[in-house]
């Protein structure tokens, strides 16, 4: 019998930290992007995060072709849902985070998006009879509130908070959370690599033909440029597919533990690629509540 090395808790422990390293740096890379690609309005935000989730929709599509042998092609019954979905996870989500971050500190969006499992606690409240919130859930999201007021309240001052920077991101913060909640609700059935793939392709033409109504248009990036918006689409296919794979074969406790490398390897990338001062008292502070509140959230006893 084959052995599945995804089981083998070393193997994935050390995937899940890859995969979560890799999305924390997502930030960081696409701030530097809109340098490169002289980024600095929506509609050419709009038009990156389409061409990167569209080059990644496809990917998956692809993959899944070749692993099944045929056309990757929805039931009838799932058209309508899965358009819902990438149209709230991928093109609301990304549209606002992509615009938000034209403004916003990549450090301050590495902690801000750590905290989305508080929103996405909350919704899970309300839509699933199975999931409700509990006395672990709430001390979680304690501390991950505490991380934000930390992040943007510390010395008295609310300057570093701006709304159509650090508010957009927040805003599409809340709509990934709502559209995970709705992933599970409309994707049971359906091959999650699939249900992906469209999820990422559909929301990316979406903001594709926003961009060009807005006149979204980009310059020469250079080999630096392509080579980060390459990642990005590998990030977005790539890492989704294997962490939906080793929470398939490990569950969802064991593995969404690991979360909290996001926001630390997103800080430690803000340093290194755009010289961000991150190593101040605040900021190590808020990462530190963060996380706690991510491990809180995802451990202890489960059904």
């Amino acid at each position: 019998m084959k052995k599945n090395y995804l089981k083998v808790p070393a193997y994935a422990a050390l995937l899940a930290v890859l995969c979560q390293i890799l999305w924390g740096v997502v930030f960081p890379v696409i701030k530097k992007s809109y340098e490169l690609f002289n980024i600095s309005d929506i509609g050419s935000t709009f038009l990156f995060a389409a061409i990167r989730f569209c080059i990644a929709g496809v990917i998956l599509l692809i993959v899944c072709s070749i692993r099944d042998k045929k056309l990757p092609l929805l039931k009838k019954e799932n058209v309508v849902p899965i358009l819902v979905l990438g149209s709230i996870q991928t093109g609301l989500t990304y549209g606002l985070q992509f615009a938000g971050m034209i403004s916003a500190a990549s450090i301050n969006c590495s902690i801000l998006n750590g905290t989305s499992f508080i929103f996405m606690t909350i919704f899970a409240h309300f839509m699933f009879k199975d999931d409700k919130i509990n006395t672990r859930k709430v001390l979680g999201a304690i501390f991950g509130f505490s991380g934000i007021l930390v992040c943007f309240l510390w010395g008295g001052s609310f300057e570093s908070f701006s709304f159509k920077g650090e508010g957009v991101m927040l805003l599409s913060i809340i709509s990934f959370a709502f559209g995970t909640n709705v992933s599970r609700k409309v994707t049971k059935g359906i091959d999650p690599v699939m249900a992906s793939g469209y999820n990422l392709l559909i929301g990316g033409i979406e903001l594709l033909i926003i961009s060009q109504f807005l006149g979204g248009r980009l310059s020469n990036g250079g080999v630096f440029g392509y080579s980060c918006l390459l990642f990005l689409a590998l990030a977005s296919s790539i890492c989704l597919m294997l962490w939906t794979s080793l929470v398939s074969a490990n569950g969802v406790g064991k593995i969404s533990v690991f979360q909290c490398v996001n926001p630390l390897s997103g800080a430690v990338a803000a340093a290194l690629l755009l010289g961000e001062n991150v190593f101040q008292m605040k900021y190590i502070l808020s990462l530190l509540l963060v996380i706690t509140g991510i491990v809180i959230v995802n451990t202890g006893k489960r059904k």
